[in-house]
């Protein structure tokens, strides 16, 4: 995989096997999405190999990683190293991350199988006002994130979500 923008584009970015790294063309379109926005940090709640997160560094946002698995916590890392930087990366359960840092953008991609209510539940807590979270998932689940807001008593709302083959994504704000 490579970056696709910013000041590292075109860098090779290691992938972790046990990894469904977001494709090339998410990676764009949610980058331009986020282009109408002044946001400034960027959390990747579930890292895999860090390639979301480098690609947010790449366009100057500051980033942190969250990644549960040793493993490709330590891919993060040498990715990172690879184009000189230092990840800022906490190995943890991304449900148990406490922090009392807020971040402009939260991007959720954990695997498919897990409780999106749970997450966005939790995202929203860790998001800073005025922020969007964008939740990537797979068609066949058969979900509906507004419901999914609605169900939590949330106070956001899907502003635009967008389709990529099998893969959905939707900005929440």
């Amino acid at each position: 995989m490579y970056l696709t923008g910013g000041q590292y584009k075109g860098r090779k970015i290691e992938v972790p096997t046990n990894v469904k790294p977001t494709l090339s063309k998410v990676r764009q379109g949610v980058f331009n999405m986020l282009n109408q926005y002044e946001y400034n940090s960027f959390l990747d709640m579930f890292a895999g190999s860090g390639l979301m997160g480098l690609e947010a560094i790449s366009r100057g946002y500051s980033v942190k990683e969250i990644e549960q698995n040793p493993k490709n916590a330590a891919i993060i890392k040498k990715n990172y190293q690879n184009i000189n930087l230092k990840a800022d990366i906490t190995i943890i359960d991304a449900l148990k991350y406490k922090d009392s840092s807020k971040y402009d953008v939260i991007y959720i991609d954990p695997p498919w199988d897990m409780d999106y209510e749970k997450i966005i539940k939790k995202a929203q807590d860790l998001l800073e006002k005025g922020g969007i979270i964008v939740v990537e998932f797979d068609e066949q689940r058969h979900f509906d994130i507004q419901n999914i807001l609605d169900n939590i008593n949330s106070p956001l709302n899907v502003v635009k979500a967008k389709k990529y083959g099998r893969c959905l994504i939707s900005f929440v704000g």
